[in-house]
């Protein structure tokens, strides 16, 4: 698929990309692959967030990200300095019971923000899934509920309609718009104006390869470009709040 070269920088919330940490980049060759396709698609900042679940304490977690992002930024320092500290660190952490009383569970947030990216469960969702939600609102974190498109047959219209109206932002992922199967769905959230964050979700170089440069380009052909512009805003946005 060949769209027009995407002009304007992104930066990406939604990736896995540390070497060795979870189901994304297996080795630092890997993670070196991804950052390059990255800059090249017109990268200019990102924030690592590899999976977080309770089989671990999210200490043990973040010493595994620390070692990972380690071993990342030497290679950047040694290839391509000027990339260097422009990869902020977080998490996808996967909702269950509990996680919204871990006393650690701020430290999973984006960097310096409390911009938390959350994944809601591949099951169908409770009244007390969306209870927690509102109790990370209430505690000041502000949850980025990950890849929401994917969710409509486990959460139904009704919960999500309920989550739309807490203070949540959204995140889509830009292959969501490249698939024949999701598409409508996808350019249909971008126009309601339900989709505030687009992100590539990418874990590898093939089967789910960076791809916002051509995310952006079909928003863009789907006669969608000042929500394009506007999610990009909203991404440099809460990239900056990450790394202050």
């Amino acid at each position: 698929m060949l769209f027009r070269q995407e002009k304007k920088p992104f930066h990406d919330l939604h990736l896995h990309i540390l070497p060795d940490m979870d189901d994304g980049a297996r080795d630092i060759r890997m993670s070196a692959g991804m950052l390059q396709e990255e800059i090249r698609q017109g990268c200019e900042g990102l924030i690592a967030t590899p999976h977080y679940y309770p089989t671990e304490s999210i200490s043990e977690f973040l010493t595994r990200r620390q070692r990972a992002y380690r071993e990342l930024e030497d290679w950047i320092e040694s290839e391509i300095p000027d990339w260097s500290g422009r990869i902020g660190l977080g998490a996808e952490a996967a909702y269950h019971n509990g996680l919204v009383c871990d006393p650690d569970l701020e430290k999973l947030c984006m960097g310096h923000s409390r911009y938390l990216l959350l994944e809601m469960p591949f099951e169908k969702w409770t009244s007390g899934m969306l209870r927690d939600v509102r109790t990370l609102i209430a505690n000041g974190i502000r949850p980025i509920i990950a890849h929401l498109e994917r969710f409509p047959e486990y959460a139904g219209e009704d919960a999500i309609g309920e989550l739309l109206e807490m203070d949540v932002l959204i995140q889509m992922n830009a292959g969501a718009l490249l698939h024949r199967s999701s598409h409508h769905r996808a350019v249909t959230m971008v126009k309601n104006g339900i989709t505030q964050i687009l992100g590539t979700d990418s874990h590898n170089l093939d089967s789910r390869c960076p791809n916002m440069k051509d995310g952006l380009a079909v928003m863009r052909k789907d006669h969608l470009g000042r929500q394009a512009d506007e999610i990009l805003d909203n991404n440099a946005a809460i990239y900056r709040a990450a790394m202050e």
